[in-house]
């Protein structure tokens, strides 16, 4: 029942169209039991009883009862359409609007192909219930009471031999429920399987033909296929082990219509006249189509338990991150000030930063080197509060990130991340994403900036598509369009996470002498492996598992040969030898300066 209400929740502003979709489908089935009625006439009364001026009559009623159940029909089919339609609306944007809330953890715990089978087959699956099963489910049950209900006025002893067969069949039915329940629940989840699989090949197919592994990935999906497959197979055999015994039970009913009303009618003619018996006959399937149907009915009903159950639980997620209720918004930009105080965080039990202080003033430059999985870009994370810490804090202007209302707080940010994502958009939409009004000139001269001037020779230029995650880019100019989206929203922090990894050594002096005279004030974290990356900045970090192992200036660093040192010497290519030669020179150097000057 939770899932019917669900159901009925979402259906806000077409329930009107529902219920009377659900009238009609309860009306429709009264008007089957119109025409037997009057086939009983024509036999009794204008065929035996010779009462031809019944004939015309009778017909035209029976012509004009078909259509008035037809355009029922109709108007059912068409009511039940509209509004399914808008529970599909419904659903579609409540889930979209409800993953956009969602913070970083949501989309590690839950797979794309996953949240994409729930946003299709799930909600097709839904749908397909509420316009076909809900509707026949009513209809078989009213069509049966009502011809049930016939069968007693007009011959009770007739009546009884087509029922006694029906608490069988209701006896199947629930078993056959019962151990098809979990199969389809997990028929859901190999689906879901399946989908993941596909979408991760389609998005990886470079990588795939780069190793030429086409065959290898071919056989990973028809794994994944053949186990849906499977359990599919596995649903539908239940079925049939069932099915020859609902199927026989309601079959035999229309043989105990021909058997017991041949019975009653040698009786005589005032125990079951032939009118009668015809109307009875002509009423079997009302009584028998219904059992027929609720194999399928039933498997039905279970894929959509599975699929409601599954959108559900996805809707019921709360964000970890989140804003407080005393979340405190602005329109005044930033000063840019980051801080954090002995922070720490970890995913479940591994610790990624072991109490992490720094300070950067506004306007300043911080580095962050380390090796992968030092807590680098985590610590970009953090400070967007894409994370919340598990100790200490994270301040920007002073406040707890956790104070900031969160749209004031990321609209200050622009950020460049490691795995550069562009939109199957056109360059000036890719730029601009972070403000739509943006005028030309800015987007311009903020790729000139980036140093994207390759997008002079593209064929439409800033009216170029890029193609799905820019598929039709190399990787530096990737990185140069991210950056110029990042400069676009002329942002108080910029975070800059390996930015400049795919681009050359020219390129990269290039970008860097821009940064360093934008025309708006702007605290930059620099996330980088080369040294030529950081060397300008006012701080370098380098983290070495979850702690700052050094901290300081590029010149202060090197004069302390430690870890830095090893990095910048190992990067520039000096060893031992070449550094005491460089040594050695400049000491005789600064002897003839010093000579010289007396």
């Amino acid at each position: 029942m939770e899932s019917i209400k669900w159901v009925w929740e979402n259906l806000k502003g077409f329930r009107k169209r529902y219920i009377l979709c659900f009238v009609i489908s309860m009306i429709v089935p009264l008007f089957m039991l119109i025409n037997p009625t009057f086939q009983r006439t024509l036999i009794d009364r204008v065929l035996t009883g010779g009462e031809i001026e019944l004939l015309v009559p009778t017909v035209l009623t029976m012509c004009v009862v078909t259509f008035i159940r037809s355009l029922l029909n109709y108007s059912s089919v068409a009511l039940v359409e509209a509004s399914s339609l808008g529970l599909v609306y419904n659903l579609r944007m409540k889930i979209y609007r409800h993953w956009q809330k969602q913070d970083m953890k949501f989309f590690s715990d839950n797979t794309a192909g996953d949240l994409m089978t729930i946003m299709t087959s799930d909600i097709d699956m839904v749908r397909h219930n509420l316009v076909f099963v809900f509707r026949q489910i009513v209809s078989s049950v009213i069509l049966f009471l009502a011809a049930a209900t016939y069968y007693f006025i007009m011959n009770w002893k007739f009546a009884l031999a087509m029922i006694a067969l029906t608490p069988f069949i209701f006896l199947a039915t629930y078993i056959y429920r019962s151990k098809v329940k979990t199969i389809y629940k997990e028929l859901r989840k190999r689906l879901s399987r399946l989908n993941t699989d596909a979408q991760e090949n389609i998005e990886g197919n470079r990588v795939v033909k780069a190793f030429a592994n086409e065959y290898h990935e071919i056989e990973k999906f028809n794994e994944k296929s053949d186990s849906f497959r499977v359990q599919n197979l596995e649903a539908q055999y239940i079925w049939l082990r069932f099915f020859p015994i609902i199927e026989g039970l309601a079959q035999s009913m229309s043989v105990t219509t021909l058997l017991v009303g041949g019975i009653l009618m040698m009786q005589g003619p005032g125990v079951l006249s032939p009118g009668e018996f015809m109307a009875f006959n002509s009423l079997s399937w009302a009584v028998t189509e219904p059992f027929r149907q609720l194999g399928q009915l039933f498997n039905d009903l279970q894929r959509f338990f599975a699929s409601a159950t599954k959108i559900m639980s996805v809707l019921e997620e709360k964000p970890e991150v989140q804003n407080a209720a005393d979340a405190i918004v602005t329109g005044a930009k930033f000063k840019g000030e980051i801080e954090f105080r002995n922070v720490g965080f970890a995913f479940g039990d591994n610790p990624v930063l072991k109490d992490v202080s720094f300070h950067i003033r506004p306007g300043g430059t911080l580095a962050l080197m380390g090796e992968t999985g030092s807590g680098k870009s985590l610590i970009a994370n953090l400070v967007s509060r894409f994370y919340d810490v598990d100790s200490g804090e994270v301040l920007v202007d002073g406040r707890n990130v956790r104070e900031w209302d969160l749209t004031t707080l990321r609209s200050n940010i622009g950020m460049t991340t490691q795995e550069v994502f562009l939109f199957s958009d056109t360059v000036d939409g890719n730029i601009a994403y972070g403000n739509f009004d943006l005028p030309e000139e800015d987007v311009k001269r903020n790729a000139e900036i980036a140093a994207a001037q390759f997008i002079n020779q593209m064929p439409e230029q800033y009216n170029t598509i890029v193609g799905e995650r820019g598929v039709g880019l190399s990787g530096g100019q990737k990185q140069r369009i991210a950056l110029a989206r990042a400069l676009a929203i002329r942002p108080s922090i910029l975070i800059l996470d390996d930015t400049t990894s795919a681009v050359d050594m020219e390129t990269e002096k290039y970008i860097q002498e821009q940064l360093e005279t934008l025309d708006f004030s702007c605290t930059k974290l620099i996330i980088a492996q080369r040294i030529s990356s950081v060397r300008k900045a006012d701080v370098i970090l380098l983290l070495e598992d979850g702690v700052i192992a050094e901290s300081g200036t590029h010149e202060e660093l090197i004069a302390r040969r430690g870890k830095y040192y090893e990095l910048w010497r190992i990067q520039a290519g000096v060893d031992e030898a070449d550094e005491a030669r460089i040594a050695e020179l400049n000491a005789k150097n600064a002897a003839a300066a010093k000579g010289g000057a007396f």
